[in-house]
């Protein structure tokens, strides 16, 4: 079991520094002590306060180390726990309290003060230093306390199309499902790495590298949005940390590599570069490949609902020269992954009536469509919302198993055997009567000798779509931006329809990126933040 593993490192080397944040260190023993005696705190606050058994918690801050703590004494009292990050807007942190259901926090930051307290019972201090639990310490809660393989283990709340949060439940046997994958694939070295930790913790990125830190005895190496900012601080921080596993979006690696001084010599004995969450560029993945000659990029796919992701690659210079957008790789031994015709998809799952005859009808390779999950790694669906559950999670029944599936709404083709990612289906914007996919015109931006990345929006003017406009950043500075306008207008020309070419093009020295580490196109619009 995952808890057992942990706990094990405070045995086998109790002075293994867990987690590091800024100056602050956390060992193993301390790790294991302080969440055994929370557990024993909660269980005691859950049982006098009359909270249900297995109902979720929520753990609210950044990088903290009683983030860690919260999570492994919530899954030691039985409660799969709800992280939620300090750059939540409080009207989000209302939001997820009502949808959750949960009458309790976790706090290991100042919480806002708006927060209404009929709510839910707030616990404002959950440091190694807090008296809350302090009369626990040294003592051991029983095992069967613990969550076990079916039960959800936590519960990440993602963005709903319908403006609304939606909590995707993650239950322990799909999070063992993930790691053993990972672990068998990557193979870190037990008391010896030291895994990059960008993600905040509401993210599902940073299970990657939480849980295969902490299953593996290594280090994992925090850092905050505000050192992200300060590239300056950041690489202080990064050559300190001796990070051997990076794991992070690629807009965050992209960052990093506008400074030059982000290379072998800072970073020294890092291994892997791990990805995940956004389209990995060709230019991205050769530029740190030539900085870190020796280091393995990695390229990976999969949403929340699917336990962080399900396929992977190792990107080679081989690669690199066949393909041009990289391929997202192969499925994780227990997963399926099957590319369907939408509107085929929209006759046979909406109406939720039961298990399929068998599995849905797949497209013939190379061509596009919605890309579906099956099994182990799908979520059991949303917390509370049996609708948004039952539009996008089914099950076919085949040689008598049943497989649990996710449509993801994202679009993809194979080829090869290789999987290849085309965006989210739901990046389309209507001009002029023609539906457009965004996602296809950023493509071919990135196709244009000295673009590094592209994004293209859709911007509105009395209620509708007018124009679309490009932002582009670019390997060297852009002298005379008419002529670069005119170049890039004329290599779209070439490739796409009149009407797919952007009117306005923005030349920028980095992609904004939001706390997640995704390229945030509000900002890039000038919307709320």
């Amino acid at each position: 079991m995952l808890i057992a593993k942990i706990d094990g490192w405070s045995e086998r080397c109790p002075d293994r520094i867990a987690h590091q944040y800024r100056d602050i260190r956390m060992t193993y023993q301390t790790l294991r002590t302080h969440s055994d005696a929370l557990c024993l705190w909660l269980h005691e606050q859950v049982v006098a306060g009359g909270i249900p058994p297995k109902s979720p918690v929520i753990v609210y801050g950044h990088k903290r180390p009683g983030m860690i703590t919260s999570f492994l004494a919530c899954s030691k009292a039985g409660h799969p726990y709800v992280p939620v990050d300090v750059s939540v807007p409080p009207e989000r942190l209302r939001q997820i309290i009502e949808s959750s259901g949960s009458r309790l926090l976790l706090a290991t930051e100042t919480v806002p003060d708006t927060l209404d307290s009929s709510l839910l019972r707030c616990v404002k201090d959950v440091s190694p230093d807090s008296p809350c639990y302090a009369t626990c310490l040294g003592q051991v809660p029983p095992q069967d306390w613990q969550l076990q393989a079916d039960d959800v283990f936590y519960i990440i709340y993602t963005s709903g199309s319908t403006g609304a949060p939606k909590g995707v439940q993650i239950t322990l046997r799909s999070l063992e499902s993930f790691l053993n994958w990972v672990n068998n694939l990557y193979t870190p070295r037990e008391r010896v790495e030291v895994f990059l930790n960008q993600a905040p913790f509401s993210f599902d990125l940073s299970v990657m590298d939480l849980y295969m830190s902490l299953l593996s005895g290594a280090t994992l190496h925090s850092i905050d949005r505000e050192q992200a900012a300060n590239l300056r601080e950041l690489f202080i921080s990064l050559g300190e940390s001796k990070v051997t596993y990076w794991v992070s979006t690629p807009s965050f690696a992209e960052m990093c590599l506008a400074d030059r001084g982000f290379n072998a010599v800072l970073l020294p004995a890092v291994k892997y570069f791990l990805f995940c969450g956004e389209v990995l560029t060709n230019d991205t993945a050769a530029r740190l490949k030539n900085r870190f000659p020796g280091t393995r990029v990695e390229n990976t796919y999969g949403p929340t609902e699917a336990t962080v992701c399900v396929t992977n690659i190792t990107v080679t210079t081989d690669l690199l020269e066949v393909y041009d957008p990289l391929p997202v790789g192969v499925a994780k031994p227990d997963c399926r992954l099957i590319v369907c015709r939408p509107e085929k998809l929209d006759q046979v799952v909406v109406e939720g009536t039961g298990p399929l005859s068998g599995p849905p009808e797949s497209v013939p390779d190379g061509e596009r469509g919605e890309i579906v999950i099956a099994e182990p790694s799908v979520s059991t669906g949303y917390l509370n919302d049996p609708g948004q559950t039952q539009r996008s999670f089914f099950a076919w029944e085949e040689d008598g198993r049943v497989w649990r599936a996710y449509r993801t709404g994202d679009g993809g083709f194979w080829r090869n055997g290789l999987l290849f990612y085309q965006g989210r289906l739901d990046f389309q914007v209507k001009l002029h009567g023609y539906r457009i996919e965004l996602g296809d015109i950023e493509e071919n931006l990135r196709q244009v000798p000295g673009v590094e990345n592209a994004v293209v929006l859709g911007v509105e003017q009395n209620g509708r779509i007018a124009y679309l406009k490009a932002f582009v950043t670019t390997g060297e500075p852009v002298t005379d931006e008419f002529a670069a306008r005119l170049e890039l207008r004329q290599s779209l020309e070439q490739r796409l329809p009149g009407y797919m070419v952007p009117r306005s093009f923005a030349f920028i020295d980095r992609m904004p990126v939001t706390p997640n580490g995704k390229i945030d196109r509000r900002r890039l619009l000038g919307g709320p933040q």
